[in-house]
């Protein structure tokens, strides 16, 4: 045991007696001291390893060292992953849809790819002879190239200068690009180019802006775009520089022609009608008139004249109905409404005078933050086990003051299924000192019994803010349409809470027909006019109607995080005041709340007959559990047998040509730099892109609208289909113990804060999550884990050579936990370090464990480098087909190899 504790921490030991050796009253160590130096690190190693495998395995305490996975590292070695690349990119042709997969040639293509973003995306030719032939080693076969368009060089593709009011493309970054992408197509890596991500037209280029305080969805004139027909002329010029650029290092090819490009996205993000028609009192006059003009337009094309639609919208006036919430007094306590903090933490009144509108016959409620919170759904008023029916209207009235100007959000939502959504309204309003009724008209987006929330959400600020008088009911009552307002003259207004319900309901369908009709336009416009052979796709799957996905989409994309980064309200993306959750996804399974969302419960969205993308994909830093970012992507596409998985992202910030070999952790987000994320990178990509881990067997539909729960993705492929009436009947599962029908993929969890998963595949196994102290056994491999510090890791053994692992001439075992920077500043609960972020290099934490692994053959095994070489040999023991080890944190490693191989 002395020796075990000496070893554990022999640097801390080491440095502890050297500052003990400054004081006179220690001098009898220094014999000690003397013979610990002259005492070998590497002869120490091997006796401990050798005294391991005679004693029972020993809880050791874990050690943190110095890690890093070099960004220019190309060796070949076992840690390579660019076997599995099939290089030059675009050798077989371009990448096509075959029954509902990507293939090139007559072969099936799966990508395991990365996103570059803003300056990410324009290394210069330097480093991106070096970036390339980089990711191929760690197993990338494409990039999403994203955020290009938003900002000038060197952060994005567009020159500072603008001409006769015109932005034009910066040569250097298209240079730069240009030569980026034929280094990557070169080493086998192919492209999804992304359009319109993220561009703002400025006030130079003849734009209005949009005012403070407009919610993330309506910035880079995402909304606008789909009915103001001067912004899809600038998105439609911005498609033909980029696609019919012809590239000086690919032969001129213009990128239309380029084999090597493989995807398209047309749009990111982009909300319209899914969002509804709230935003169109925020937006800027001009394009209020273009929106007016567009409904206008649609209306005649729809009626005709005006009498025929004044007609139509008084035989579609529903009659009023029950109160789905009827009015509370408020006098003695909240009735059935629920507060989200108890009242020492959200002071409130009852009884508090009401506007004089009310006769007095309700009383408001009052509530005196403290303090502002962090979100601003933190301080909620809300009524809860509503129902809706699709299409049913409902009229919302209640009034609103504050002591002082003060915005509060107003939503009607469901988180039923696992997925956080608004049902019809969700409203960012402004409160003052005089009371204000407001009154609104909601079309109910689903048909959801007993699952519908009502919410007043106001933690944005501290400012007291009062509500009375609150109503929802069923139907809608509408005033006649004004003689002023006629669709000859194109002045019939867009709906407000006294237009009939009719205007509404046509709102709606002018909304949704809109949508379909530019996403149609424009990808006619890709395909047609440009000449783009690939498959193209508009924004997420739940950006856009289900038309758009069924008929429009060649491929169906999805974004997804676990724990995406928290701003305080009203402060997006500051960089000193943000939080990132804490805790493994792993241990929970189900849970489906932002900013948290279990990619488990994702799994039934796809689309039947369609590729599956999952194109943004994150733990974000820096949590100790961000690593399980990779296997969980790995195991769930390769079980529900997606087509691509582009994590979120490598580099986005490389303004310094040195970043591409940075070693430390920067931000939220890149794997550049983060060594454990990228080890896992290539270990798993094994599992996915190799197929090591099968696709489950039966496929189960669902309607679009009713996807089946994502617990039951361990037992069936999951997707929906327009042409499927009813869900499945599906034996109920248990989300705290989930297995495949073979068993090669496992889930163990408690729902709170312990799980893991198990790989038992002939080519990979092991294990990841909260491993910490446990024995675990799969086909071939045992591994008796210690304690972790922070109780998290992952362990698994996979073959380089593609065959089974007690067969394989070479296979690559990971074991890893989480890392840090030097002197990463925390706050208490280890959620956030600010803007102290810390410095290279990065540090590990080593696994400690007693691991046996069957193989027919004569191996040895040894500790890696950053880079995959070797160092160390860990003294093996092999008897009746069983190779038995002991790995630590004194080999400072997180990756060892397993060979055969004498070389």
């Amino acid at each position: 045991m002395f020796l075990n504790a000496i070893h554990s921490c022999w640097g801390l030991f080491s440095d502890a007696i050297q500052l003990m050796l400054l004081n006179r009253r220690f001098a009898f160590l220094i014999p000690i001291y003397v013979v610990m130096t002259s005492f070998s690190l590497s002869a120490f190693r091997h006796l401990f390893a050798l005294a391991c495998l005679v004693v029972a395995p020993t809880v050791l305490t874990a050690q943190r060292f110095d890690f890093v996975v070099p960004g220019d590292d190309v060796v070949e070695n076992v840690t390579s992953r660019a076997n599995l690349l099939d290089a030059p990119a675009g050798k077989e042709g371009f990448v096509r849809v075959q029954d509902g997969q990507f293939v090139v040639g007559d072969k099936r293509i799966k990508f395991w790819g990365v996103n570059l973003c803003f300056s990410g995306n324009f290394p210069d030719h330097k480093n991106a002879d070096v970036l390339a032939p980089h990711l191929a080693k760690l197993g990338v076969n494409a990039v999403r190239f994203h955020h290009m368009d938003s900002q000038s060089a060197p952060s994005g593709i567009w020159s500072a200068e603008f001409k006769d009011g015109k932005r034009q493309l910066d040569p250097e970054m298209v240079d730069r690009l240009d030569y980026l992408l034929a280094r990557l197509h070169e080493n086998g890596i192919y492209a999804d180019i992304n359009l319109h991500v993220s561009r703002q037209l400025t006030s130079e280029e003849g734009f209005p802006q949009l005012g403070p305080g407009a919610p993330w969805w309506a910035s880079s004139n995402k909304w606008v775009m789909y009915y103001d027909a001067s912004v899809q002329a600038k998105v439609k010029e911005y498609c033909e520089a980029m696609l019919t650029h012809q590239n000086p290092y690919r032969d001129g090819l213009a990128r239309v022609d380029d084999p090597g490009i493989a995807l398209v996205e047309m749009l990111n993000e982009n909300y319209f009608s899914q969002q509804g028609y709230s935003l169109y009192r925020r937006l800027p006059e001009r394009f209020q008139d273009s929106f007016t003009a567009a409904w206008n337009q649609w209306l005649v094309g729809r009626y005709g004249d005006t009498e025929s639609m004044t007609k139509s919208w008084q035989q579609r006036t529903p009659e009023m109905g029950e109160h789905v919430i009827a009015m509370n007094s408020w006098n003695e306590d909240l009735g059935d409404w629920q507060v989200s903090k108890n009242p020492d933490e959200l002071p409130r009144s009852l009884s508090v005078a009401g506007p004089s509108e009310l006769d007095g016959k309700d009383r408001g409620i009052r509530f005196e933050p403290l303090q502002a919170t962090e979100q601003n759904h933190h301080l909620q008023l809300r009524f809860k086990e509503l129902s809706t029916q699709a299409g049913q209207p409902l009229t919302l009235t209640y009034w609103v003051r504050a002591d002082e100007p003060r915005s509060y959000q107003v939503e009607l939502s469901s988180s039923l299924g696992g997925e956080w959504r608004d049902v019809g309204l969700f409203e960012m309003l402004e409160a003052g000192p005089e009371w204000t009724k407001v009154t609104r008209i909601i079309l109910p987006k689903e048909t959801i019994e007993n699952e519908v929330g009502f919410q007043f959400s106001f933690g944005s600020s501290a400012i007291p803010i009062e509500f009375a008088g609150v109503t929802l009911q069923r139907g809608g009552k509408g005033e006649p349409l004004p003689d002023s307002q006629k669709i000859e003259a194109g002045t019939v207004a867009i709906p407000v809470a006294e237009s009939p319900v009719a205007a509404h309901e046509d709102m709606k369908q002018f909304m949704v027909e809109t949508e379909i009709a530019w996403v149609e336009e424009l990808k006619r416009f890709l395909q047609e006019d440009l000449g783009v052979k690939v498959p193209i796709t508009a924004s997420q799957i739940n950006y856009h109607t289900p038309e758009v996905n069924n008929r429009l989409n060649d491929f169906i994309d999805l974004h997804n995080y676990w724990h995406h980064p928290m701003f305080p309200s009203g402060g997006d993306w500051n960089p000193e005041r943000w939080t990132v959750g804490n805790d493994p996804m792993e241990a929970d399974p189900t849970r489906s709340s932002w900013p948290a969302n279990s990619l488990l419960m994702r799994t039934s969205w796809r689309i039947a007959n369609k590729p599956f993308t999952l194109s943004e994909w994150n733990y974000p830093e820096p949590s100790p559990y961000s690593s399980g970012c990779i296997p969980m992507a790995a195991v769930l596409g390769a079980l529900q047998d997606w087509d691509a998985v582009f994590f979120f992202d490598y580099e986005a910030d490389a303004k310094d040509t040195e970043a591409w070999t940075r070693d430390y952790t920067k931000n939220f987000f890149s794997f550049n730099g983060q060594p454990v994320k990228l080890a896992n990178f290539m270990a798993f990509a094994n599992v996915f892109a190799r197929g090591d881990l099968a696709p489950l067997e039966q496929l189960k539909l669902a309607p679009t609208d009713k996807p089946i729960d994502g617990t039951q993705a361990f037992q069936y492929r999951l997707a929906t289909s327009h042409s499927v009436d009813e869900s499945p009947s599906l034996s109920e599962v248990d989300p705290r113990n989930l297995s495949t029908p073979t068993g090669s993929l496992t889930w163990k969890s408690d729902g709170e804060r312990e799980g893991h998963l198990k790989i038992n595949t002939p080519k990979t196994q092991g294990v990841w999550g909260t491993i910490g102290g446990g024995r675990y056994e799969t086909d071939g491999l045992t591994a008796d884990v210690s304690e972790l510090a922070l109780d998290y890791g992952t362990l698994i053994a996979t073959s380089q050579d593609n065959r089974p692992l007690e067969q394989s001439q070479k296979i690559l075992l990971l074991a890893t936990t989480h890392t840090e920077n030097q002197d990463m500043s925390w706050n208490e609960d280890r959620t956030s370090v600010g803007r102290n972020w810390g410095n290279g290099p990065t540090t590990v934490v080593g696994i400690e464990a007693a691991i046996e692994l069957t193989t027919t053959q004569d191996v040895k095994v040894y500790a890696l480098d950053g880079r995959g070489n070797r160092t160390d040999e860990v003294p093996t023991q092999i008897a009746d087909g069983i190779a038995k080890f002991q790995i630590h944190s004194s080999y400072e490693t997180q990756w060892y190899e397993v060979s055969a191989s004498q070389d």
